[in-house]
């Protein structure tokens, strides 16, 4: 495949005529199918040697994130696809062959997986190669429409026989998704005890309210958003508000001395958001606000080897310089992850935040595991690969993160 490759490279495409673009089309996309089977046979010689906690990782799933760059999602697809290709005869050769792409793959092992287990071998086999055999003329979804379809008919006529787990949905669920302006969109579903308090504590709030005795132009959908938001304020000056990352809840606000003097400029929140003063101005009359000076001139945040756990003061000012988790590749936030010792306390390593870093619980342990190195340098986290992942040990920082110190100003 190497030197088939290679003929293409460099090709003068446009002097090339209509047919052999197509065929050159269907050439690549076999040989990408091949390689991909290849790839394939090689994460399932890593997971049969135990690689992953060998080389200090939870999961060949974290272990081939970071080896590949490539995302959590695509490498649990592989895994799963690489499996399949272990656990069915007929799609590892197809696959190898280059008639099965990724989808193919997947589509081939979920509809054989939902053949009830009573079927004969012979039986699940054959189906097997229905299907493999149908995938060199069609795309995955057809197959899965019109030949997947019609062999669950014929083989599965009354379906799976119900059972109580089928009947079990999550009770309660929420997604959250932050965009860039820092606004957050949200997603849920809850069971009925929880839908019916929520909406009567809504409800109240959430009524029109004319303001000089004029109407209340808001719709439905703004009052009710204005009310949670409105109660979300009511549950945070509350007594009883919970406690995340060793404090209630607070805002970290971060700005230049430059801009907090000429009273301009983008404020920066714990997370990464990014507010403008007048927005920060309405949120401070109301709110507890920590002020976080970059560039100042206060005193370093040191508790020497006094104690291990990071206090209050310096877990704000982790939060701010690492927005959470350091990792190069972590999104988690600051309330889920743990204050590490870049040298460690027993060794004698200061509680400092030039000598800390914030790892969530599954970065935590790759770093104690694995041959995964962390330094500061310049105020800035950098973690160190291994060489099997980048034979240059290039440091790496998270995306996004400035090469700056931070000082805290009390």
């Amino acid at each position: 495949m190497d030197r088939a490759a290679e003929e293409y490279l460099g090709t003068e495409w446009w002097r090339v005529s209509d047919e052999a673009l197509l065929e050159t089309l269907r050439e690549m996309e076999d040989f990408s199918r091949q390689w991909h089977a290849e790839k394939l046979r090689v994460l399932a010689a890593a997971q049969s040697r135990g690689l992953a906690p060998a080389k200090g990782y939870p999961s060949v799933v974290e272990l081939l994130r970071d080896t590949t760059r490539i995302t959590r999602h695509e490498a649990k697809r592989r895994v799963a696809q690489s499996r399949s290709m272990e656990q069915l005869s007929c799609v590892d050769v197809g696959a190898r062959d280059g008639v099965l792409g990724p989808d193919h793959i997947e589509v081939i092992s979920e509809l054989i997986e939902s053949l009830p287990s009573t079927l004969p071998a012979e039986t699940v086999n054959g189906a097997e190669q229905i299907l493999v055999t149908a995938a060199a003329g069609l795309d995955s979804q057809t197959l899965r429409r019109r030949v997947g379809s019609e062999l669950i008919a014929r083989l599965d006529p009354d379906g799976t026989e119900p059972n109580d787990k089928e009947f079990y949905r999550p009770p309660n669920e929420l997604d959250c998704h932050q965009r860039r302006d820092g606004r957050l969109r949200i997603r849920g579903e809850f069971d009925a005890e929880v839908g019916a308090l929520l909406m009567s504590q809504l409800s109240p709030l959430a009524k029109p309210r004319p303001i000089e005795g004029k109407a209340d132009l808001r719709g439905a959908c703004e009052r009710m958003g204005d009310a949670f938001a409105e109660f979300l304020q009511l549950g945070a000056n509350a007594a009883v508000a919970p406690i995340e990352g060793g404090e209630r809840p607070h805002l970290n606000v971060t700005i230049s001395l430059a801009d907090l003097a000429a009273n301009v400029g983008a404020v920066s929140l714990g997370d990464g958001a990014q507010l403008s003063p007048g927005q920060l101005r309405r949120i401070a009359c109301d709110a507890r606000v920590i002020p976080m000076v970059l560039g100042g001139d206060s005193q370093p945040l040191d508790v020497g080897n006094s104690q291990r756990t990071a206090p209050i003061a310096i877990r704000r000012a982790l939060a701010v310089r690492d927005r959470g988790c350091a990792f190069p590749t972590c999104t988690r936030p600051p309330g889920w992850t743990d204050a590490h010792h870049v040298r460690h306390w027993a060794d004698g390593g200061p509680t400092e935040i030039d000598n800390m870093v914030l790892l969530c619980r599954m970065h935590h342990g790759i770093i104690h595991r694995s041959e995964w190195e962390v330094r500061i340098r310049d105020g800035i986290p950098e973690f160190i690969p291994p060489p099997f992942i980048d034979p240059e040990q290039r440091p790496r920082r998270r995306a996004g993160q400035a090469a700056q110190k931070t000082v805290h100003s009390p």
